[in-house]
């Protein structure tokens, strides 16, 4: 019995997820597509194993996947920016440690990276000869860009890890847009493939619009357009009734965050219960409820190379005003309002505050648009390209 189920493990794909952020309630938009994959492709029969970051090291398995957590050390440095990206090039080398552990009691098939950390796999695929493919969610070297000044000190390093992706056998970029910018960038990777990020129609389904609440979803970042928020709330407060959820979790800010996190709180206080900031990282189940709770979702990114808080909002039936930046404009399609500026998006919000039935119609076309996005179709997707790179 046991030589039987040893030999039908072998016969599993055994695939390695690496993502510093997996668990829940997670700070990164990378952690929930890392997740959700990890989650359908032992749907699929897969052996799974996801790398993150966790409190401690531990084991456990949830979904059929295990889950390996690497904790942390104590980092005795001020610079608190510096320490979180040194943190994150420590948690790769413990990866490494442990990968090689599961890897000798019977090889991996795929290691598969998402967002920037990509030295473990590259080093795993020239010693171990693992095919390596990287989920792209953005082109790490341009995204700095567009983030505040303390934290564009470290694009040549950012730029210097993300080099290694040139040498993965397979990359998946999660849009059209996201190619293009690739093609510029890592033209000599062979194999390349546009695979969506998508929802999980278990949790985000069509509910009937909430009153006139406003909705944005965004980690505390420059990239994220937290610096219009200011001048939307103002918009926002001109509509009689009307108020706004802001659900924008930080990690250690820069001085300019600080100031336009202070506005905020100002505008709290002047408004009181009409503008609700949540500043803590919420899972899945929470954020569903604030989909519903919302009458329209706003997204006024400088740079999105899919935006899954827009596609999430759409699937539980939510119009959405959007700057048009990256993959925006492909998700949202006809089915919400792609804008160029702030003046913009604050006439859209107040069109549709007004507009109950017009936001309804609105909102169901979402929903529908939204239904072409879900994770088992992604999953399926995933392993036709695995098995079409690895032949």
């Amino acid at each position: 019995m046991t030589q039987l189920l040893d030999i039908l493990s072998r016969s599993r794909l055994k695939v390695a997820i690496i993502s510093y952020y997996f668990q829940e309630p997670t700070l990164s938009g990378v952690g929930i597509p890392a997740r959700n994959l990890a989650k359908y492709l032992a749907r699929h029969d897969c052996e799974v194993h996801a790398y993150c970051s966790g409190q401690e090291d531990s084991v456990y398995r949830e979904n059929g996947v295990l889950v390996h957590t690497v904790g942390g050390i104590s980092i005795p440095m001020r610079d608190s920016l510096s320490r979180k990206r040194l943190d994150y090039y420590l948690f790769e080398s413990e990866v490494i440690k442990s990968i090689v552990r599961e890897n000798s009691r019977r090889p991996f098939d795929i290691i598969h990276t998402q967002g920037a950390l990509t030295k473990a796999a590259f080093i795993i695929k020239k010693a171990c000869g693992t095919k390596w493919f990287h989920t792209f969610h953005a082109i790490e070297k341009m995204r700095v860009r567009k983030l505040d000044a303390e934290s564009r000190r470290f694009a040549d390093l950012v730029s210097w890890i993300e080099a290694t992706v040139r040498y993965c056998d397979g990359a998946i970029f999660v849009s059209e847009e996201l190619l293009a910018e690739g093609r510029r960038h890592y033209g000599r990777i062979k194999s390349k493939r546009v695979i969506p990020n998508g929802i999980d129609p278990e949790l985000f389904r069509y509910s009937p619009l909430g009153g006139k609440n406003v909705l944005f979803i965004g980690r505390f970042s420059k990239e994220k357009g937290v610096d219009h928020l200011p001048d939307i709330i103002s918009g926002v407060m001109e509509v009689k009734d009307a108020s706004i959820t802001i659900v924008s979790p930080h990690r250690p800010l820069s001085e300019d965050l600080k100031k336009i996190r202070l506005k905020l709180h100002e505008q709290q206080r002047r408004f009181g219960g009409r503008i609700r900031l949540i500043e803590q990282p919420q899972d899945q189940e929470v954020l569903s409820r604030l989909y519903k709770e919302c009458r329209v979702y706003i997204q006024p990114s400088h740079y999105e190379s899919f935006g899954l808080c827009v596609l999430e909002a759409m699937a539980t039936g939510r119009p959405v005003v959007a700057f048009g930046v990256g993959g925006i404009p492909a998700v949202v399609g006809d089915a919400g309002f792609c804008v160029n500026d702030v003046r913009e998006m604050n006439l859209k919000i107040k069109e549709l505050l007004d507009d109950r039935e017009g936001s309804e119609a609105l909102g169901r076309r979402a929903c529908q648009r939204a239904r072409r996005f879900d994770w088992d179709t992604i999953a399926k997707q995933t392993l036709e390209f695995y098995t079409e790179v690895r032949t």
